[in-house]
């Protein structure tokens, strides 16, 4: 700062001559301002669509979403900004200014959202969510979500809650799935221990039911959008090309270990079996990030041969969830791993054939155990490529519960002490 008052007074106490050729290079200095505005006049357009835009325009999508639906909630008393971030942390808009902007070039029309539930797609112009969001034909009056993961235990529950239609109902109703819609040929290839359920087909999503509606229709909805959702992912296709993890293993060899019902040793797996395991990702994974390796771990852990790899003691799921689901069955609560009970002895009960590490209950199970979103159906019909048999949710990165996972019980060992010392476990 004292540099440049001391310029200043230089500048004052010069000789006149030397400021009239400052004026001099003054006028020369405007002419190039003159003609530098004069080349922006001609260049200021592609500045404006190739600059401006990019840093002051904000991000918008096209369209009217990508298919994917997205349930979003306005709460009571919220603002236009609070919707608008809504819909930007849910994948609706591109960003929350563009559909402020968009609210403001339909003359405020945003202030008229109602609060309630809509059904919307990901990825919609901010002129399209606008729509959508103003048009009271789209506001969803008797909305109830059903979570990922839910059984169907849990979704009758819900349902009666939000219905008044008894638990009973849903239950008698469930008896004839595919009276329900449940297509036949996910029934095919059972062996003695699998039992026809709608575990599996309910699709999780928010659906529009009343208590005018009965036990059956609603039941049958839900199958309906699961029958929809597995065409668009292209499940039963992609399942059937699922590769051997192992080509030399003889499932034959293990007498007694009908783990394979009906293949004769041959590799197959039907689409029941890849959604049994969708149930088991659905439950265990903490992330949609590790769901095709935790189906990979469950493949593994049938298809390769425990006596080689001597890492485990059958050709067995060996997942807590599915011993806890068999104490819903049973009309039990579930208990978590931190309580104090004998583990290794309920998981090998061989009388239970919820018990996941039994010899005798090697294999697949009766039926799925809870109903898997798309994430964690396509992590079955899609398994990662690796050699897992363990994996143990194990820290946390950007607010999700990832796993760490091993071939060897040693490693996994090692894998649970890391989740025990960042509090996971």
């Amino acid at each position: 700062m004292l540099g440049d008052l001391d310029s200043q007074a230089e500048h004052a106490d010069a000789p006149r001559r030397h400021r009239r050729r400052e004026s001099g290079s003054s006028l020369i200095a405007m002419t190039l301002v003159v003609v530098l505005f004069g080349a922006l006049g001609v260049g200021g357009w592609w500045a404006y669509d190739n600059v401006v835009k990019e840093f002051f325009i904000p991000e918008d999508f096209e369209g009217t979403g990508n298919g994917t639906e997205v349930t979003v909630q306005i709460q009571e008393g919220w603002s236009l900004a609070d919707i608008a971030g809504h819909l930007y942390e849910k994948g609706v808009v591109a960003s929350a200014k563009a559909f402020t902007n968009a609210s403001e070039d339909d003359g405020d029309s945003g202030l008229n959202i109602q609060p309630g539930t809509y059904l919307m797609q990901e990825e919609m112009s901010a002129a399209a969510a606008l729509a959508f969001l103003t048009d009271p034909v789209n506001r969803m009056l008797n909305a109830v979500t059903i979570p990922e993961g839910y059984t169907s235990m849990e979704v009758y529950a819900k349902l009666s809650e939000h219905t008044g239609v008894p638990v009973e109902e849903f239950e008698a109703a469930a008896q004839d799935p595919e009276a329900l819609g449940v297509d036949p040929l996910w029934f095919e290839g059972f062996g003695d221990r699998q039992v026809k359920s709608v575990e599996g087909f309910l699709f999780p999503a928010t659906y529009e039911f009343d208590e005018e509606m009965t036990a059956e229709q609603m039941l049958s909805a839900m199958i309906a959008k699961f029958n929809q959702t597995i065409e668009e992912i292209g499940f039963i296709e992609a399942v059937a090309q699922i590769p051997d993890p192992d080509p030399d293993f003889d499932p034959s060899a293990l007498e007694g270990q009908t783990f394979h019902p009906d293949t004769n040793g041959e590799f197959k797996i039907h689409p029941w079996m890849a959604l049994q395991i969708a149930s088991i990702v659905q439950t265990e994974s903490g992330s949609p990030k590790d769901d095709a390796k935790i189906a990979r771990t469950m493949y593994n852990k049938l298809y390769l041969n425990w006596i080689e790899h001597e890492q485990t003691n059958c050709n067995c799921f060996e997942s807590e969830a599915i011993w806890n689901y068999g104490r819903q069955v049973n009309g039990e609560e579930p208990i978590t791993s931190g309580e104090n009970i004998d583990w290794y002895g309920v998981m090998r009960d061989a009388d239970n054939p919820w018990a996941p590490s039994a010899p005798a209950n090697a294999g697949y199970l009766p039926s799925a155990i809870a109903n898997p979103g798309v994430a964690a159906l396509e992590g079955a019909m899609n398994p990662e490529p690796g050699d897992w048999l363990f994996f143990v949710t194990a820290y946390e990165e950007d607010g999700e519960l990832l796993a760490l996972f091993a071939h060897d019980y040693e490693d996994h060992k090692e894998n649970i002490l890391v989740a025990e010392e960042n509090g996971i476990q």
